[in-house]
């Protein structure tokens, strides 16, 4: 499964309806404003591709590729941006956004990089999983620090060299396409919370399974049912995407259904035929492989099932952005 990615760079600078002009000649500040507009707006593209591909294709490598471009878009920018001289020895503008871009460009290269390791083993433990929306987290809020000074950078700028700033036709398309994006995640990220608080629970049984500790089964059973019932809870309340496509969250809802009937009923049976493991009949030792078998077979099923529709709703209302 796709988790989706934060749009990094949430920000977006406002061009104006002047001609463009070289770093070297600004003659006018809506030159000098469009000049670092392009620049940030070219990085920007860089990381809708980003998103685009991972939204898009499971090849890793391609993914990373579209990462690598982003870098070192964002270091050519940040090169400009740097060597640019003040407006009339107005630097608070220039300098904001040469400092965004540098905090943009270590989360990029470093943070997430380290989320992007991740992804290939995030479902392999709870921990790893725990740590990927972690390290999610604080690359987000590390930019939105940024965006936000940046922004409001340019409004101090505008207000200085009597300028008046609104959105323009690529911006709007810009601001479009992050808004559906962020849509579409903030959505995926609810009902894959919601699902993923029966991880535990059933690692901790499948593990006292393996291990044959009856103690410990039951209690990972009864921890099962109650993170299967909020989890149910949750999901129940959550909307269909949009109000029409369930396909996702019911995906996430049978998943959770199966968890909770299963540790109330075949897995309450389990628990004494363990504690007597060395002394069960032929026909009890077929009950237990056949629990255990219909718990694998219905686990990989409904499992598959949740990865393709949360795959499926990213590729359905996340755009292919090409620019």
């Amino acid at each position: 499964m796709r988790l989706s990615t934060l749009i990094l760079s949430a920000g977006l600078l406002t061009s104006l309806a002047t001609t463009a002009a070289s770093a070297q000649t600004f003659t006018d500040p809506g030159s000098y404003n469009n000049f670092i507009v392009s620049e940030q707006r070219a990085m920007l593209k860089k990381n809708l591709r980003y998103i685009s591909k991972q939204a898009h294709s499971d090849n890793e490598k391609k993914i990373d590729a579209r990462r690598q471009d982003l870098i070192k878009q964002t270091e050519a920018s940040l090169q400009k941006i740097a060597k640019l001289p003040a407006f009339k020895d107005d630097k608070g503008f220039k300098e904001q956004t040469a400092e965004a871009l540098y905090q943009m460009l270590k989360v990029y290269s470093e943070d997430y990089k380290a989320v992007d390791m991740l992804a290939a083993t995030r479902t392999a433990t709870v921990e790893n999983m725990e740590q990927y929306f972690k390290l999610q987290e604080i690359a987000e809020a590390k930019l939105q620090v940024v965006n936000d000074s940046v922004d409001a950078a340019q409004q101090r700028f505008a207000r200085r060299h009597g300028m008046t700033i609104s959105e323009d036709p690529e911006g709007k398309r810009l601001a479009e396409y992050m808004r559906q994006v962020s849509e579409v995640n903030s959505y995926q990220h609810r009902v894959y919370l919601a699902q993923f608080r029966t991880e535990k629970a059933t690692a901790r049984l499948t593990d006292a399974l393996t291990a044959q500790d009856p103690a410990a089964f039951e209690a990972a059973r009864l921890q099962l049912v109650q993170d299967a019932d909020q989890a149910s809870a949750e999901l129940a309340a959550l909307p269909a995407f949009r109000g029409k496509d369930a396909r996702y969250r019911d995906a996430a809802r049978n998943l959770v259904k199966f968890y909770a009937s299963f540790a109330a009923d075949q897995a309450a049976r389990m628990k004494p035929l363990m504690e007597r493991k060395n002394g069960l009949t032929k026909t009890e030792a077929a009950q237990m492989n056949g629990y255990i078998n219909l718990y694998n077979t219905q686990n990989q099923k409904l499992g598959t099932a949740f990865n393709q529709a949360a795959n499926a709703l990213q590729a359905t209302y996340i755009p292919v952005f090409n620019d």
